[in-house]
């Protein structure tokens, strides 16, 4: 699997951004501060995640890019919490430990949804815990909103994205801020958002010119 070195310093949080910060009212399920997550490096398929406390998550993936994995680090053994299989002649699926190694179809779990007229394009995210929406806007390049008929799993004040990520510009890299929830769920936004992100940048290299053989076969989900 493609890894890289350690990062020669632990990512610099600075003070905390208004916009990282959510109010906590009655209307919020868990009132905790969010979660934000740091990659060591801009990378979407080789990097680790760091929190406030330290590294939380690695993300490694083998050298065809056909498989990606998402290790929770603060167990002490880097147990693989989450898999990403692209496939050339196959759907492609994610496999979670939370829902019993099964495969997913990608398809099934993150449903592409067109914008109307003026919108952006979105991304159904269908959990155990109940679907949410991917946006992008001109606010953030992805932000996680909760269905309406769901919003009793995991409540949000109104126009306040569940998670959203942000670019980063010293050192140049990206995080990903996510409200304090379950494992589960917050391992399932945190696998939608790489595997987005991801497919993002891939778009953008076949804008640029650039060949990658191993994402013919692959159904894309784009925002944007």
């Amino acid at each position: 699997m493609a890894s890289g070195g350690s990062p020669s310093l632990t990512p610099d949080y600075g003070n905390p951004e208004p916009e990282d910060t959510w109010a906590s009212t009655s209307t919020l399920v868990n009132p905790d501060p969010p979660l934000r997550l740091v990659f060591d490096r801009d990378s979407v398929i080789s990097a680790t995640l760091y929190s406030r406390t330290g590294p939380m998550y690695k993300i490694t993936t083998n050298s065809t890019i056909s498989r990606t994995e998402l290790k929770d680090l603060t167990t002490g053994e880097q147990r693989v919490v989450a898999i990403v299989k692209r496939r050339e002649l196959l759907p492609d699926v994610v496999v979670f430990d939370h829902r019993s190694q099964k495969s997913v179809r990608m398809s099934k779990w993150l449903k592409r949804k067109k914008g109307g007229p003026g919108t952006h394009p979105s991304a159904e995210l269908q959990t155990e815990s109940g679907s949410f929406t991917w946006k992008t806007d001109n606010v953030y390049p992805f932000a996680l909103y909760s269905n309406s008929d769901d919003r009793s799993q995991m409540a949000e004040e109104p126009g306040c994205p569940i998670a959203y990520s942000k670019v980063l510009e010293d050192p140049p890299t990206i995080a990903l801020i996510i409200r304090r929830c379950d494992d589960s769920v917050q391992i399932e936004i945190i696998t939608s958002f790489l595997v987005l992100e991801h497919r993002r940048r891939m778009k953008e290299k076949f804008r640029q010119g650039h060949t990658v053989l191993y994402a013919l076969g692959s159904q894309y989900i784009v925002l944007g």
